[in-house]
């Protein structure tokens, strides 16, 4: 098979679309329990799935209306987010499959994905995903004599031959794609493991985002996956204020949409570790945009490997409006201005409330913050589903965190060893 693996199945991607979501609900639904919370979230994480279908492979012909159903699936995930805070009580719901069988699963999916992330040719790696940023492939201006280095590296590099005649940037963004899945899905089954207390939560999670057309659809888009990656280990880390802070103020570099999450988890840390938290955090952050700004090709290379710009996020003054590809596009500035000063609100509100944050409350206020930035931001707004998807199915497969949360020091390493190995 030469090209894409499901029209060389012969399976069209509603086909494709209606597959995973029989084998989501064969492996996650609780028929002996239909109405329960877990049942109603995996149906609506497909509400998302016809804006986002009717964008891909449109090209420059994007309906408007396509960005209004991913407003209003956006919205119900929001009001879900906020409503997690208050379901305290979390039943234990196991899979249908057993850890065998999901670590079988997983393994075979990321095979797949890995394969085809290298392999998928870059026209039709950029058609599928409707949140690709435009012009991410073009060299960068005044940098050939970099190309030529990074082009003699990368020939002598152990790379597929399938990657090789691509452009460089090409090669690099396909290869961290490749590393933030890795590193993603990792990080899922460690906060399963280690902080869940259920390593079969861990890889339920992990299965159900590789099986997500979501994922598929923006399989090559680094600039959702490499912030993901970097949330998603964070919380693995949470107990480690600095390099938390470290991870949260890289991902907010890379993606404007995450800067919600510095203030968000400074309040979390607010009894203990908030000041190494916001120093580290507000230093790798001020440090990115400073290399943004001071070093000659350094952003263009970025851009090149999928990180997003303040001026796509909207957030310099004077931007234009896009002319397609956004619900924004031809809407004048001004109207975007509630749309932020309530973004704003919300992360105040949720920064100061609750006071004494857990685990659970975090995960969930943190989609919350990156679904909320999907209504403000200029560009492919709403189409970012990947960059907070492993939130959301952390928050649909935990168990109860009310006693997780920031530990001091000196309970640290006992914090670790408890988890590490659970007292039933």
């Amino acid at each position: 098979m030469t090209g894409s693996l499901v029209f060389d199945l012969g399976l069209g991607p509603e086909i494709w679309l209606f597959l995973t979501l029989l084998i989501c609900v064969t492996l996650f639904f609780k028929f002996s329990r239909i109405w329960s919370v877990r049942n109603l979230d995996l149906l609506l994480l497909f509400a998302l799935a016809p804006g986002i279908m009717k964008l891909v492979g449109d090209g420059d012909h994007q309906p408007w209306f396509a960005f209004v159903w991913l407003f209003l699936g956006s919205a119900a995930w929001l009001v879900r987010c906020i409503l997690d805070l208050g379901l305290t009580r979390r039943p234990l719901l196991e899979p249908n499959l057993n850890v065998a069988g999901l670590a079988c699963l997983s393994v075979g999916m990321m095979s797949l994905l890995i394969a085809e992330t290298i392999s998928i040719p870059v026209d039709e790696g950029e058609a599928r995903n409707p949140a690709a940023p435009s012009g991410r492939d073009t060299p960068p201006p005044g940098a050939k004599d970099v190309n030529s280095t990074v082009n003699k590296v990368l020939q002598i590099a152990p790379l597929p031959s399938s990657l090789k005649p691509n452009p460089p940037q090409v090669i690099l963004s396909r290869v961290l794609a490749s590393l933030a899945h890795l590193g993603l899905v990792a990080a899922l089954i460690v906060v399963g493991w280690r902080h869940f207390e259920r390593p079969i939560a861990g890889l339920a999670v992990a299965t159900c985002y590789l099986l997500s057309p979501y994922t598929r659809i923006a399989l090559v888009d680094s600039g959702q996956v490499v912030p993901a990656a970097l949330i998603v280990t964070a919380l693995a880390v949470y107990t480690r204020p600095a390099i938390a802070g470290a991870l949260i103020g890289l991902a907010a570099g890379w993606m404007p949409a995450c800067i919600g999450l510095v203030p968000l988890w400074t309040g979390f840390y607010r009894s203990k570790g908030w000041i190494r938290f916001s120093t580290v955090s507000l230093s790798v952050l001020l440090a990115c945009v400073i290399l943004g700004a001071w070093i000659p090709g350094l952003a263009p290379w970025a851009r090149a490997l999928g990180a997003r710009s303040l001026a796509e996020a909207g957030l310099l003054p004077g931007v234009e409006p896009p002319t397609s590809g956004s619900f924004w596009a031809m809407i004048d500035g001004s109207y975007r201005l509630p749309v932020l000063i309530a973004f704003l609100a919300l992360v105040i509100v949720t920064s100061i409330w609750p006071a004494e944050k857990n685990l659970g409350e975090l995960i969930a206020l943190s989609a919350a913050s990156l679904i909320a930035s999907q209504f403000w931001y200029l560009e492919e707004g709403g189409t970012l589903v990947l960059l907070y998807l492993p939130l959301l199915l952390l928050m649909m497969f935990r168990p109860n965190l009310t006693l997780k949360r920031p530990i001091a020091g000196r309970l640290r390493n006992r914090e670790d060893r408890r988890t590490l190995f659970p007292v039933r």
